[in-house]
């Protein structure tokens, strides 16, 4: 559960760390082939997605609670092993 924890919040920071960079998100293009009198028309869709700045943001945030709560567990399981 502690490396669950760790690598869940690695990776909210880096996905909150790259869409603060580019906030834009491409999704793949679709080509459609249209007949209209005659003649084909070749229509492409492009759908383009902006991340907010505060969604970004929140996810570095909650990534940094996740690796201090996953860091938190590792020592508090570690202490409980240690003999006394």
């Amino acid at each position: 559960m502690k490396k669950f924890l760790l690598t869940l919040g690695v990776v909210l920071m880096l996905i909150g760390a790259a869409t603060l960079i580019e906030p834009e998100v491409k999704m793949p293009s679709r080509q459609r082939e249209v007949d209209v009198a005659g003649q084909k028309l070749v229509i492409n869709t492009r759908r383009i997605v902006t991340v907010p700045a505060i969604w970004s943001g929140l996810a570095i945030v909650a990534g940094g609670g996740l690796v201090f709560v996953g860091v938190q567990r590792k020592k508090a399981s570690n202490a409980s092993k240690s003999p006394q």
